[in-house]
């Protein structure tokens, strides 16, 4: 699960514009019937300020009960090619490495929010979101060794196949300080169903947005 240290929600009003339901609602608020687009606002991510691997479509059933639909996507890829030197027949001979490893993930969402302070732009706002959410992974490798029990040597190529999980070959030290090659588990698949409390505060500044 990826958590968000500091998320700024941006909301944009896909409306034609505002029908007030009744006198006491302003004009700058969303009223019955009008749709809104959530997405996280992150100023500090590489990959830019905003989040499009995952979004929330609002429908105002009135100006304070708001149902709330999302879908959240990702991706990731990785293929790497380390080398690798071995000495043959008083040569040097170079062996790549080969590793694929990706995985993707995906969920749906749905709640309902409760949104306070209906004649003000600050609209702080409490609900409950139910989902569910799916990872797949999957680790591929070719690893060169050589064998040097042969008389002229031999090279040899070892595949790994993973299904559910990326593995990677670590260097760790035991109590004593002595390095030790260790196997471990990255990225692991599951499946989940979550329910969720949603606590926030939207701040309208201008009609629409």
């Amino acid at each position: 699960m990826k958590t968000k240290i500091i998320t700024f929600i941006f909301v944009l009003i896909a409306s034609s514009g505002f029908a007030q339901s009744d006198s006491l609602t302003p004009k700058f608020r969303p009223t019955e019937g009008n749709l809104a687009l959530e997405l996280d606002f992150l100023p500090f991510s590489e990959s830019g300020p905003i989040d499009l691997k995952s979004f929330q479509v609002r429908y105002f059933i009135s100006p304070q009960l708001v149902l709330r639909a999302g879908f959240n996507f990702d991706r990731v890829k990785k293929d790497d090619e380390l080398p690798r030197t071995f000495q043959h027949n008083g040569n040097s001979i170079m062996k790549f490495n080969k590793y694929e490893m990706d995985y993707t993930l995906w969920g749906i969402n749905a709640g309902l929010a409760y949104h306070f302070f209906d004649n003000t732009r600050v609209s702080p706002y409490l609900g409950i979101d139910i989902g569910y959410e799916a990872k797949a992974a999957k680790h591929n490798d070719e690893v060169n060794s050589y064998n040097s029990g042969y008389p002229s040597g031999e090279f040899v190529v070892a595949k790994t196949e993973i299904e559910n999980g990326w593995g990677i070959n670590e260097v760790i030290y035991d109590p004593w300080g002595n390095p030790v090659n260790a196997f471990t588990a990255h990225q692991r698949a599951y499946s989940s169903i979550k329910a969720n409390l949603v606590a926030g505060t939207d701040i309208y500044i201008m009609k629409h947005f």
